[in-house]
Order: C-alpha cells, then sequence, then structure tokens
C-alpha cells in the first residue's frame, strides 16, 4: 500500500539551535534568522542549557512571522501536561507560531532517569499534548503518565502542532500512528531517508490514518568553498550520530571500516571527544555523507535536491561552521542554499 503524502510545493526550512548564545543576543539572532528567510527556529532542550522556555519567549518577542519550538523535548525530566502549558504560553506569545517536538530523551542518566518505554512514553506524551492545547479535559491512565480531570487553566489558542523525532524503527511507526509531524533524526541520503518513511508509513497504516503526517529533515549542514573545511566541521556530529545509530546501522546498509570499529569498541561507544579533526581522520566520505550534508554550495544543492526527489521538502539545517567562518556567517550560508531551491 502506498501512503498519501502531503502535497508538496515550496520548501519549507527551518535553522537551530540558539543554545550557545546568551539570552540578551538570542532576540538579535532570531531577527537576523527570520530576516534571512527561515521558516522556523528550532531551539534543543537537552542537558542543562539555557531555560528552552525563555528562549523561545525571547524568539517571539523578537520576529513576527517565523514558526519556533522545542526540537526536541522529552517527556521524561517534565511531565507532559506541563510541557503542553508551557508550549501553548509560547504559542499564545507568538500569535500561534509555536510547535512542539518530543524526543526520547538523551542524557538523562545525569539526573537519575532511565529511558524506559520510549515508544509507549512519545505516545502517550504526544496525545497528552494535543487533547491539552485543544482545550480538553483529560481523564487519562495510560501505561506511564495519568490524568485526573486536567486542563488547560487558560485557552489555548489553538491545539499546537505536535511534531515526534527518531531514527530506530518503534519511534519512526509511533510518529506515523498518532504524531501531527515527524522528524527524521540525523539522516542525509536516499537510503536512511527511505528507511525512515517506510517506518513512519508503517504506522500510519497500523494507525488507519488517511495520509503520511507532515516529515521534517532534521539536517547536519556546513556549507563552504572549501569542501574539505566544511566535512571536517561536521565530522564530529557524525561520529555522534553513528555512535547513537549503531542498533540500526545494518538497517541503513552501513558498514564500518575495521580501524573505526576498533576504536569504538576500545572507547566503549561513548560520546565522542574527539576534535571535529580526528573524527574526520576517522571517518570515510560514505558514513560522513550517510549523516550530514557538506561541501560546496553546488555539492550541497545536489544533495537537497536528491532529498526533494524523495518527496520531503520540510526540512531545518542544524548549521556548523567551517573554515573561518562564524555561526552567523554559516546561517547566511545555508540561507543562501534555501534561496536557491526555492528557484
Amino acid at each position: 500500500m502506498t501512503i498519501p503524502t502531503r502535497p508538496q510545493g515550496r520548501w519549507r526550512c527551518g535553522i537551530a539551535t540558539l543554545t550557545e548564545t546568551p539570552i540578551p543576543q538570542v532576540a538579535i539572532r532570531a531577527g537576523a534568522w527570520e530576516a534571512l528567510g527561515f521558516d522556523d527556529i528550532w531551539v534543543p532542550d537537552e542537558r542543562l542549557t539555557r531555560n528552552v522556555y525563555i528562549t523561545l519567549a525571547t524568539v517571539a518577542q523578537a520576529t513576527s512571522q517565523v514558526g519556533l519550538g522545542p526540537a526536541v523535548t522529552n517527556p521524561y525530566t517534565r511531565h507532559p501536561a506541563i510541557t503542553a502549558a508551557a508550549i501553548a504560553t509560547v504559542d499564545e506569545i507568538s500569535g500561534g507560531r509555536a510547535s512542539l517536538a518530543f524526543g526520547a530523551g538523551g542524557g538523562l542518566d545525569v539526573y537519575g532517569l532511565e529511558r524506559t518505554r520510549p515508544a509507549a512514553t512519545l505516545k502517550e506524551a504526544v496525545r497528552v499534548v494535543q487533547g491539552l492545547t485543544a482545550g480538553e479535559r483529560l481523564t487519562y491512565q495510560g501505561e506511564v503518565f495519568s490524568l485526573h480531570d486536567a486542563g488547560l487553566d487558560f485557552q489555548p489558542v489553538r491545539p499546537v502542532p505536535v511534531y515526534l523525532a527518531g531514527r530506530g524503527p518503534r519511534l519512526l511507526e509511533t510518529a506515523g500512528e498518532v504524531a501531527d509531524g515527524a522528524i527524521i533524526g540525523g539522516f542525509a541520503t536516499a537510503a536512511g531517508l527511505g528507511y525512515a518513511l517506510e517506518r513512519i508509513d508503517q504506522g500510519v497504516q497500523q494507525a488507519g490514518r488517511a495520509t503520511r503526517p507532515d516529515v521534517m529533515a532534521w539536517l547536519y549542514l556546513s556549507v563552504h568553498d572549501d569542501a574539505t573545511a566544511a566535512r571536517v566541521a561536521v565530522s564530529h556530529m557524525v561520529l555522534a550520530s553513528l555512535i547513537t545509530s549503531r542498533p540500526i546501522l545494518d538497517r541503513l546498509g552501513l558498514r564500518l571500516p575495521a580501524r573505526l570499529k576498533d576504536h569504538l569498541d576500545a572507547t566503549g561507544w561513548r560520546y565522542p571527544t574527539e576534535t571535529p579533526a580526528q573524527a574526520a581522520e576517522l571517518l570515510p566520505d560514505e558514513l560522513v555523507e550517510a549523516f550530514a550534508v557538506y561541501g560546496t554550495p553546488a555539492d550541497c544543492l545536489g544533495r537537497l535536491d536528491a532529498i526533494g526527489q524523495l518527496g520531503l521538502n520540510h526540512v531545518a539545517f542544524v548549521p556548523f561552521p567551517a573554515g573561518e567562518d562564524t555561526l552567523d556567517q554559516a546561517a547566511r550560508r545555508a540561507a543562501a542554499l534555501l534561496t536557491d531551491l526555492q528557484h
């Protein structure tokens, strides 16, 4: 069975992240990113970074049209009802421009929390936020969460769209089952994105939905006239993505060279401490390309065109400065790609 997709039109392109920016400077950078033509600004909610909802409120006040939201938050460190109230508040401040993206959570061990039953936990979290931001009162007894005649104590502007991010098959299927949108985390080739779309469509079929939810490709991006410098810039994140994708590498058709596998086995497949240059030395080209879009503007446009051929025209760029570039310069290079994609 072929799942009907949403109509394809112009590219919708978001950008992340603002966590390294002090709050007094967030407004300046957010306004600049909106002026560059980005459609969404995504803010992560991981570890003990600057508070995501204060950051989003600052973005909302500094912009007038751009969408905004956390990508991703998790349902382990906050009850999803608390998250619903927070994102509905951001939606109110922004005049109905907010979205929410859930993921299964990383780095939970520092809080003494376990990442248990991620598919069930995320499915229930999505439904709680969908219901509460729609103005419903919920009495709910799930496997993970319970609510007893709960409702927001203010009128939400509208039901906030809820995305679910994942790489593993069960989380992608769950996105297809219940979410308003799915975020494919960090795959940048037809093989990886095709695998993810198949799993999302499986969830759509299981739930009996008429169409696939909105699908966004989360892309690590480095654009520079020096393609080697761009490759180095993304390599640390690619190594991290490779490590966290270990259970599904065979599904992606990826094989590790003996030298890289020996290195990862020796270091316990932990989050990488290597520098970008060291990571680049460890990684063959095909693995960097599996998890990132990098190179000259022409290289990157070719890669994005291939992604568009899969029916995907909603992306979020995580830009990595290459060479002597700053983050602002990397964002401008990404925006130039967006301009070319629209023509």
